[in-house]
């Protein structure tokens, strides 16, 4: 018999897989500490070494993911879709894969891949939270609201102590319309974590859905230290959402607080004599940007005598008024506006009568707007008067 003198040789230089499993697992580790470093081209050499040396292994497993993740910070995205893709076909029982391939989608816009992704984790593991909430998330994306929210109720009934998915549930029923279901939603994601920033500004856009304005303003606060990157989306929102106002109104042309029996021509030169005529302009600032069109309407003002004691009292103080007294055109004679400044310039016209000793009561005079804003609201009816005495009403 011959007997092959290589064989004990060659049988002791093939390493075992245990010895195999050992040099990947010191790749990976390298890979690792590579990638803390953010040696990214190193970590990348490492986790494809790993993967070759063991293909079907614990440290293949990991080494996928890793190297997927240092893909993409090395902004190789196309690279980690292929990572996921390649890991799935070796690892077809693993949801882990579907799931962050499916984060990489979502991230690239391409939402309806990433349900797809979504949608098998799930299928390979429905009890876990993390795969129905990317799911709910990604039909939320897509407006499938019956579907996300199928998901989110799942979500809760496997996470019942967890606010996320009372927050998701919430969000998905303000995108729907279905506000007071939202409300009773997001206010379980609080009791269970107050300290929730996106519960907060997804509770701070229903409050300006529902123009509920000082209660969006408390969530904007509490946003303004917890999350200020959230700030200005919930800031928009409400201003969005919220009735236009006055803030002030003044004239450099007009005394608007000139008493009852006020001589018109003491006004402006040109009301001493009879039949005389003069122009004067008062300014009136919004707290928002104002539709344009809407305000330069004259005939969305109106300019009226008090009736009220909320505009600060009656006309001429109730008394009647004399015979000598001149009325004020109902509509204003032009009206122009700065978006720069939010300031609507209202020019009204004066007349003196035939006898030259004409009077008037410029402090119970009432100017009103009922125009809207750039969104088309309409005036918060609390503040849409000007009167001199009560300023805004």
């Amino acid at each position: 018999m011959i007997i092959d003198s290589t064989l004990p040789i060659f049988t002791a230089a093939t390493p075992s897989t245990a010895q195999v499993d050992s040099i990947a697992g010191g790749a990976l580790g390298r890979g690792m500490d590579a990638l803390m470093a953010e040696d990214y081209d190193k970590a990348i050499r490492e986790f494809k070494r790993t993967i070759a040396l063991s293909p079907s292994s614990d440290n293949a497993f990991t080494a996928y993911d890793y190297l997927a993740t240092t893909q993409v910070k090395s902004l190789q995205p196309g690279e980690a879709e292929k990572t996921y893709k390649q890991a799935i076909k070796v690892f077809p029982s693993a949801d882990g894969f579907h799931l962050n391939l499916g984060h990489l989608l979502f991230s690239q816009s391409r939402t309806d891949e990433a349900v797809q992704q979504y949608a098998a984790a799930v299928k390979l593991n429905p009890t876990e939270s993390q795969n129905r909430y990317a799911l709910g998330q990604g039909y939320l994306t897509l407006k499938r609201y019956d579907d996300a929210a199928a998901q989110f109720k799942e979500v809760i009934r496997l996470q019942p102590k967890d606010s996320g998915g009372y927050y998701a549930l919430g969000q998905t029923y303000r995108e729907a319309g279905k506000l007071d279901a939202a409300q009773e939603q997001l206010d379980k994601a609080l009791a269970l974590k107050n300290d929730f920033p996106y519960a907060h500004y997804e509770r701070g856009l229903l409050y300006a859905e529902q123009q509920q304005i000082t209660k969006a303003q408390d969530e904007l606060a509490i946003l303004s230290e917890a999350a200020p990157e959230l700030v200005n989306d919930l800031r928009n929102k409400i201003s969005e959402k919220s009735a236009p106002r006055f803030l002030n109104a003044y004239s450099t042309s007009l005394n608007l607080a000139s008493a009852p029996g006020t001589k018109l021509s003491s006004l402006d030169s040109s009301l001493t004599t009879p039949g005389g005529e003069g122009d004067f302009t008062i300014k009136f600032i919004f707290d928002k940007e104002m539709d344009p069109a809407s305000v330069q309407n004259a005939a969305n003002w109106t300019i009226s005598r008090s009736t009220s004691y909320q505009t600060g009292g009656l006309y001429n103080w109730g008394l009647e008024a004399p015979s000598t007294e001149v009325n004020i055109p109902i509509r204003p004679a032009s009206v122009t506006y700065d978006s720069t400044i939010l300031t609507a310039k209202v020019t009204v016209k004066i007349a003196q009568n035939s006898s030259g000793d004409g009077t008037i009561d410029l402090s119970h005079l009432v100017f009103k707007f009922s125009g809207t804003d750039s969104y088309g609201n309409v005036m918060d009816a609390s503040a849409d008067k000007y009167n001199a005495i009560s300023t805004v009403v």
